[in-house]
């Protein structure tokens, strides 16, 4: 474990990094919130519009609930949730800014469709969603934001799983102490 002037020292090294990553989420930010006014502008509820017949649809859906609907009407949950988890992807990005990209990436998308999601939950009581996948009925309809955080949560597994061992395990094989340590390892 870090100690604390360490990390004081890093996140303060990290502070232009920082805002840059989260300029960038807010611009993913206001990408989902410019489709989702589009599709309650032009779209009326519950009418679908075929992009790709069979393939792909538009169709304006007002989620109260998580994917399927399921908690439909616990608002506060999702609104609670999502905040502690905002803050803590914040924390962890200003610790990572400039370091471990594929990772910061992962969360700045995670962070993004997060804060789009609850704009939505808190303004209007229901997110917006519009995306369908006209091949599979059973799929929930989903928005710009859900996209955000589904890619940067495969991006995060597929780092943790593939690239980054000691974020897991929370320790480093032979191999990764060696090349730390200015060894040859082969």
């Amino acid at each position: 474990m870090p100690k604390m002037n360490n990390i004081k020292q890093r996140c303060k090294d990290n502070i232009k990094p920082y805002l840059l990553w989260l300029l960038l989420a807010a611009a993913l930010v206001v990408a989902d919130q410019i489709s989702k006014r589009l599709v309650v502008s032009y779209l009326p509820k519950g009418e679908t519009v075929r992009v790709i017949p069979y393939v792909f649809n538009f169709v304006y859906v007002e989620n109260k609930g998580a994917a399927w609907g399921m908690l439909a009407n616990q608002r506060w949950i999702f609104i609670v949730v999502s905040a502690v988890a905002i803050v803590l992807i914040a924390a962890v990005l200003l610790y990572m800014a400039r370091y471990k990209k594929p990772l910061v990436v992962s969360l700045v998308l995670i962070l993004a469709g997060g804060v789009g999601n609850m704009i939505d939950r808190t303004a209007n009581g229901f997110v917006v969603d519009f995306i369908q996948f006209g091949f599979w009925q059973s799929f929930p309809v989903f928005n710009v934001a859900d996209s955000y955080v589904t890619v940067g949560g495969f991006l995060l597994v597929i780092y943790i799983l593939f690239f980054d061992r000691e974020l897991l395990f929370g320790k480093k094989d032979k191999k990764e102490k060696d090349e730390e340590n200015g060894e040859d390892p082969g």
